[in-house]
């Protein structure tokens, strides 16, 4: 999200510019094997449709349960330990493109295009897949589109980030360059480095919340 043109009066700063990501597919599926399988909180809020963990979601998850062969404590280490890995794509610490050096080019030339793609595909493992009941993750997900897609209906001085722009433009100044809402239950909002604030839907359609949000220090 960016001001094009310049335009008299207008308070969007030209060169400000803000990604909004609002379904994040590898954290959104993670989320619902989490709910589906009744594993632990593990210090991640509740999603919205989902219920509380532990709980159980009823026809919400469908047919979904935990694999009888994997067990629940292999299945919730195995869970935060992806989930954990899964935020490491957000520690962008240098944003320049490099060259590539001989040695890096000799690999990348020996390697063949199926491995390549295998090796920088960012999504769940196949171990997510097994006891998920895919139609009914697809109905939730399609749930959190069609919300999406309702808010991009507004008009533009209606969106939240027109709505908090003065504190949206003061964290721009401090480093923020996205914003990534996950469909956690309530008001949250964490930032948790320099570039990425992360907040539920509740606290971004909220004026007061997300302007409040907006004006956390990074954790890192």
């Amino acid at each position: 999200m960016r001001s094009s043109e310049p335009m008299p009066g207008n308070p969007w700063p030209r060169d400000m510019v803000i990604s909004i990501d609002e379904n994040d597919a590898l954290l959104v599926r993670l989320l619902f094997v989490r709910a589906a399988w009744g594993l632990g909180a593990n210090g991640v809020p509740a999603v919205v449709g989902l219920g509380e963990v532990g709980t159980g979601a009823g026809r919400v998850i469908g047919s979904s349960r935990l694999p009888p062969d994997v067990g629940f404590a292999k299945a919730d280490y195995l869970w935060r330990d992806e989930w954990e890995r899964s935020w490491e794509r957000f520690d962008v610490r240098d944003r320049r493109v490099r060259p590539m050096d001989a040695r890096q080019r000799e690999v990348l030339d020996a390697t063949p295009d199926a491995d390549l793609g295998a090796a920088y595909l960012i999504g769940p493992s196949r171990f997510w897949s097994e006891g998920i009941d895919e139609e009914a993750f697809d109905r939730w997900n399609h749930g959190l589109f069609e919300r999406t897609i309702q808010g991009h209906r507004t008009p533009l001085e209606e969106s939240p980030e027109r709505r908090a722009l003065p504190a949206l433009v003061s964290a721009w100044k401090t480093g923020l360059t996205n914003i990534l809402q996950l469909p956690f239950a309530g008001d949250f909002a964490e930032r948790i480095n320099a570039n990425y604030l992360v907040v539920s839907e509740e606290t971004r359609l909220d004026a007061a919340l997300y302007s409040r949000a907006l004006a956390l220090p990074s954790i890192t």
